[in-house]
């Protein structure tokens, strides 16, 4: 098993060398769709755990587990960093706002307030999660903008934050009735919040379109035009499927702890296919091949460092 691992993250690592050569640009944000699909589950742990201290729920044996890969998450995001000042630095008003130093220290500064507390949860030290939770909720507005739309700076969107939250959400839901964590009951109640999650994803993405599309709003046209290239035509229909319908069903008429797992599964394999449409749609091709490229050499380096 740890041959295995230690080859998929060196395939991974030849291949997304490969595409750097080719199309640089597709490789960087293939990897910021890997960063964003990896990093999902134990953000989105943090923000649920401080939801059950709030609300009484017991998640913690489902969703702790998750929270031990935050303080890795800083390695991750280094060549997003770079590829953020090389391929995404823009002029005019968001020149300061998005310059490398700035979009670093905002990076930096949010990662370590979710390794502070998801220690603080992991501790039991977490008294006041109110407070914690707003704070929560205000990083993801900033990191929202910066981590979703600085491959496109003068997107006009409102509604970045949003997605980025429930794409966390969502992921920790979905890595826990996959991978199994946790009671039965546990994951009974996060399959439901993944069908909850991917509602409000599928509303927050669909109904941004028909805004556009009914509204006339040229600003905006330009995203999906970009996006209109193959594979990334497809990945908003093919999220649809196995993220919403999917899960709907295997949790509604399923109702057993094995279709959960699968709603699961199905979940973040959606989700990966929304980062990549969103951040390396335009790559085409690459941006996809890269997005799998990165999640095979973090998946095979983070099985390798759990069981050091």
């Amino acid at each position: 098993m740890r041959a295995i691992s230690l080859l998929l993250a060196a395939a991974g690592a030849v291949a997304l060398a490969a595409f750097a050569i080719v199309d640089p640009l597709g490789a960087a944000d293939g990897w910021r769709a890997g960063f964003l699909l990896l990093s999902a589950p134990p953000i989105g742990a943090v923000a649920l755990l401080l939801i059950a201290r709030i609300v009484g729920a017991d998640w913690d044996a489902a969703l702790t587990p998750m929270l031990s890969a935050l303080p890795w998450l800083g390695f991750l995001a280094i060549p997003m960093v770079i590829g953020q000042a090389l391929f995404h630095y823009p002029d005019g008003h968001l020149h300061l706002w998005l310059s490398p130093l700035a979009f670093t220290l905002r990076s930096v500064l949010a990662l370590l307030f979710w390794s502070w507390t998801a220690r603080a949860l992991c501790r039991g030290r977490v008294t006041q999660p109110g407070p914690l939770l707003l704070l929560h909720g205000l990083v993801v507005s900033v990191m929202g903008y910066d981590w979703l739309l600085g491959v496109a700076p003068a997107q006009p969107e409102s509604v970045a934050p949003m997605v980025l939250a429930v794409m966390q959400i969502g992921g920790a839901a979905a890595m826990a009735c996959a991978a199994g964590l946790g009671t039965v009951f546990q994951r009974r109640d996060l399959a439901y919040l993944l069908v909850a999650s991917a509602l409000g994803l599928g509303y927050f993405l669909y109904i941004d379109f028909v805004i556009v599309w009914f509204g006339n709003l040229p600003a905006h046209v330009g995203w999906y035009v970009e996006r209109n290239v193959a594979p990334a035509r497809v990945l908003p229909a093919l999220a649809l499927l196995l993220g919403l319908l999917a899960p709907i069903l295997l949790v509604g008429l399923g109702r057993s702890d094995p279709a959960r797992g699968w709603a699961g599964r199905s979940a973040l394999v959606a989700l990966g296919l929304i980062a990549v449409w969103i951040v390396a749609g335009p790559g085409g091709w690459t941006g996809l091949g890269a997005a799998l490229a990165a999640i095979f050499v973090i998946g095979g380096l983070a099985r390798e460092a759990r069981r050091a």
